[in-house]
């Protein structure tokens, strides 16, 4: 079953994909009726449901890419490092916990331990979750090394010569 997780992956990520460039459309109609002078709002209207269907997509995509890397043995500090969220004005960042366990014992029914599995989710999870709690310390310190960082950056910029 975890094959059929893996399609859903590539499947969000395709949807994502195609609604961006109907975006992309829809705002070019819009941004030419404007400019030939006439009513655009069903551009409009076009572009923003397509956005929010966007939008809506991106929780779904993240708790299948969490609960993906689950069942192939990743703990969730590898796959997201530093969640900045809340800290850039996102709103929480906290992933869907309970739609992450609702897709591993979806994907798992199959499985010769499916008991032993959420049990390994249950663990998963309480790692996780102290992960995520410590967000706010490890971006501290990631900011603070900015600065040493960028210098260095900096230093291994070759100069620009016009020619």
């Amino acid at each position: 079953m975890k094959s059929h997780l893996k399609v859903k992956v590539f499947s969000l990520a395709a949807e994502m994909t195609y609604i961006r460039k109907q975006e992309e459309k829809w705002k070019e109609r819009a941004r030419a009726a404007r400019a030939k002078g006439r009513d655009s709002a069903y551009h409009e209207a076009n572009f923003w449901s397509q956005r929010y269907h966007r939008q809506n997509l991106k929780s779904e995509a993240r708790a299948t890419h969490l609960a993906y890397g689950f069942l192939r043995g990743n703990p969730y500090s590898a796959m997201e490092p530093i969640c900045y969220g809340g800290l850039k004005g996102y709103g929480s960042s906290e992933p869907a916990w309970s739609t992450i366990e609702g897709m591993v014992e979806r994907f798992t029914k199959d499985e010769p331990n499916p008991q032993g599995t959420m049990q390994k989710f249950a663990e998963w999870l309480s790692d996780a979750k102290l992960w995520f709690e410590g967000n706010p310390e490890r971006i501290e310190k990631l900011n603070q090394e900015r600065p040493a960082r960028v210098a260095a950056l900096k230093a291994q910029k070759k100069p620009y010569k016009a020619a």
